[in-house]
């Protein structure tokens, strides 16, 4: 590979992850946000509830069970819980935190470095014209939203309303990102 085209790989990963991290930004705290999210009715008693019964830090599901090796009756239990009483799912840290902290800005730039690193490799590869590739990349994105988001909107019934803002994101981010990438980067040779 000659270095004036890893330059450009390199450069196409890092503007169309700057991309993506500016679309992020945009559509969770201006185009997306809240949607599918529903304030906890009687918050201050629930979070005492929890507090006085949860020490540490994790995502717990009820009913809850053995999951890695329930007895028969444990499994019956479970079931007939399921079906007959509250289900929810509770991601949980009793300490607080930073709703904005730089560790989670820093960790969030480095998952879009990752997975826009995956399609300028897809990209990079494919000889076609301009609006093929941006489509190309476009694609990633459908893909990642919808493996992804479809597993928390069928088994732990995330909402609708969740689940199509979740795979619109992804679709337009990796759109943009892909109009950036495609810029920076030739077609392949063929």
């Amino acid at each position: 590979m000659s270095r004036v085209r890893f330059t450009k790989l390199i450069m196409a990963t890092l503007l169309g992850s700057l991309t993506m991290f500016i679309w992020e930004g945009f559509s969770h705290v201006v185009l997306f946000t809240g949607i599918g999210f529903t304030p906890l009715p009687n918050e201050a008693e629930l979070r005492e509830v929890v507090k006085t019964n949860i020490t540490g830090n994790g995502l717990y599901f009820f009913p809850g069970k053995d999951i890695r090796s329930p007895s028969k009756q444990q499994e019956a239990a479970f079931e007939d819980s399921f079906r007959t009483t509250p289900v929810g799912i509770l991601g949980y840290r009793p300490a607080g935190g930073n709703p904005f902290s730089a560790r989670k800005l820093i960790t969030q730039f480095l998952g879009n470095v990752l997975s826009v690193l995956i399609a300028v490799q897809v990209v990079s590869s494919i000889h076609a014209g301009y609006w093929k590739r941006v489509l190309a990349v476009t694609h990633v994105g459908l893909l990642a939203g919808a493996v992804v988001s479809s597993i928390y909107w069928n088994w732990y019934e995330f909402p609708t309303s969740f689940f199509i803002a979740q795979i619109l994101d992804m679709v337009i981010g990796f759109f943009l990102a892909g109009l950036v990438i495609c810029s920076v980067l030739p077609k392949a040779d063929a």
